[in-house]
């Protein structure tokens, strides 16, 4: 499913029908789960359990999944499936009320269709972080669309028809990169992933992503439950994920990763006083997402899958916290001291990474000229 000849005008035409894909996939989620609250079919204790049993699926299975999908090299299918499977999860909660098939449905649908994504954005200009920022990025708009308008008492249809169409959309263009060549994967692991620690590296990567996704959703900005003012940091999420791949490529992912963390700091915390610096901060705070994604894809070439459900897992570790209550509201001072110890975290494991030459010349051998467009 993969495809062998992709032009660059394709690959671009995919990447754009797989990010509009995920902000549908990730409303529908979302709409699902806060439908059944506002309708009362869950509540407390129960939408808690709920929650996690959706993240679960949704983040914490996807580095076997990503596995399976690497082994038969599917990402296209991957999308389809992740597309059809999501979009049933409608009509089994409207016509059974029963939630839990249906997060159970989504959790999975969720999880196939961000691997399929995955493995497009990483393999339309490998060792770029532009792609997959691209990729990332509307989700955080599609979650929270889908909440809002479930919370108004809208209808849950329009999300299943939407993805119905965007399925046949990334059947149609949904087109990836094939796989690196045998050889440019052995030259690959040989330089890039091939030194001995290297998985400790990654570990480091992945804690990075971990504290991140804690103290995202755990900062204490009181200001958050405005309609206003939460539009404008959704959109400085989003916006912060989309220009940091690009960033990135233009500076180098070790420059713009700690120059992120540190210009982030002090915006976030004058942003409990402040709502405009905590937006700001947001944006700046976000642009480390398609860093450490791509940082823990280039060792491992071939391994999309498995890499970007390496991050998931990560994402969902640093969030169970949160969705248990834990550590909600945080301080100034805790938040200083994690997003200083990301900072200095992916500072460690970037360099061992990058080694002594530029990471880009390492991965240029990774695909064949084919692959490379």
């Amino acid at each position: 499913m993969g495809g062998s000849l992709v032009t660059q005008r394709e690959s671009r035409i995919s990447l754009g029908v797989y990010a509009v894909s995920h902000a549908a996939v990730d409303a529908t989620c979302a709409a699902v789960f806060f439908w059944a609250i506002r309708t009362g079919a869950i509540g407390g204790a129960t939408a808690v359990y709920a929650a996690v049993l959706y993240n679960a699926l949704a983040f914490a299975s996807q580095p076997i999944l990503g596995l399976v999908i690497d082994r038969i090299d599917a990402p296209r299918a991957a999308g389809v499936v992740g597309c059809l499977t999501t979009a049933l999860a409608v009509p089994i909660v409207l016509v059974t009320h029963a939630l839990i098939p249906a997060l159970v449905v989504a959790g999975l649908g969720n999880a196939v269709f961000h691997l399929g994504g995955g493995i497009v954005s990483l393999r339309h200009r490998p060792g770029s972080a532009t792609a997959p920022g691209i990729f990332v990025a509307p989700g955080a708009a599609g979650l929270f669309m889908g909440a809002a308008v479930a919370r108004a008492g809208g209808p849950l249809w329009p999300f299943a028809l939407t993805l119905l169409g965007l399925g046949a959309g990334v059947a149609l263009f949904g087109r990836a990169r094939p796989a690196p060549a045998a050889a440019a994967l052995a030259g690959a692991h040989a330089r890039v992933g091939g030194r001995p620690g290297f998985e400790s590296a990654i570990l480091l990567v992945l804690v990075v992503v971990g504290l991140r996704a804690f103290s995202g959703g755990a900062i204490g900005f009181t200001w958050k439950g405005a309609p206003t003012l939460a539009i404008a940091l959704v959109a400085a999420v989003v916006l912060g994920k989309a220009l940091g791949g690009a960033v990135a490529d233009r500076f180098g992912l070790r420059a713009v990763a700690i120059g992120a963390f540190l210009v982030c700091l002090p915006l976030l915390l004058a942003g409990y006083a402040a709502p405009v610096a905590g937006i700001a901060g947001s944006l700046v705070f976000n642009m480390t997402m398609p860093i450490t994604l791509v940082a823990i894809a280039r060792p491992l070439p071939g391994h999309e899958g498995f890499a970007f459900g390496l991050t998931c897992l990560a994402l969902f570790v640093g969030a169970m916290p949160v969705l248990l209550g834990l550590g909600v509201g945080l301080t100034a001072g805790p938040l200083a001291a994690v997003t200083l110890a990301g900072a200095a975290a992916l500072a460690v494991a970037l360099t061992w990474l990058e080694g002594p030459r530029a990471v880009r010349e390492n991965v240029a051998t990774v695909t064949t000229e084919e692959a490379a467009g």
